[in-house]
């Protein structure tokens, strides 16, 4: 579920999207990591995608903990864990904040590439497209690649066996496919665009 957030700026507002991760300031604290339609990250400080970079490079952003970790959860309290357990890398955690200020600002992002090359793969299933569709998934954060088609039934499978196999993808698959996932543009997963 998306988290809507905003702020003024010389009267006007800018969109943003609140992302949970971990700010390490001497203690871990559970916070949001609010990002805007300009292109900047608060971060408990203001910075723009390339000062986030570095707050993430140098730990101050985290969404991993180390063992044995203890952080806090204002105004809740303060928790300790032998071991936490996330999905989604700082690496990952990166990439994503890049594609939300690009959806934000109305450009596709990595989610959207992917969709779109592999709808251009079920029209012509070519090898080249195929290598092409496997680069715009891997190019995905990885904690997004179950959902990119809409359907936690199929969990991003169909993308998975087009890039396994390939042109010998069967025709009827490849026209399943394409009335499953693109047909109905404005509904589930794919159509989401």
């Amino acid at each position: 579920m998306t988290r809507l957030t905003y702020r003024i700026k010389d009267g006007k507002i800018i969109k943003g999207v609140l992302y949970a991760a971990f700010i390490h300031n001497f203690n871990f604290h559970l916070t949001d990591i609010k990002v805007y339609e300009d292109g900047m990250i608060d971060c408990w400080g203001l910075v723009d995608f390339e000062g986030f970079k570095e707050k993430v490079k140098s730990g101050w952003v985290r969404t991993q903990l180390p063992e044995d970790a203890s952080f806090s959860m204002f105004p809740l309290g303060h928790a300790k864990c032998e071991k936490f357990s996330s999905a989604k890398t700082e690496e990952d955690f990166v990439l994503e904040v890049e594609d939300t200020i690009a959806k934000l600002q109305g450009r596709p992002g990595r989610e959207d590439h992917c969709r779109e090359v592999f709808e251009e793969f079920l029209r012509e299933p070519t090898e080249s497209k195929r290598t092409q569709l496997e680069v715009a998934y891997q190019n995905v954060p990885e904690h997004l690649r179950r959902y990119l088609l809409g359907d936690m039934d199929f969990k991003d499978g169909p993308i998975r066996k087009a890039i396994k196999e390939g042109t010998a993808l069967p025709a009827k698959t490849c026209s399943d496919y394409l009335e499953w996932f693109f047909s109905h543009k404005g509904n589930a997963g794919a159509r989401r665009r």
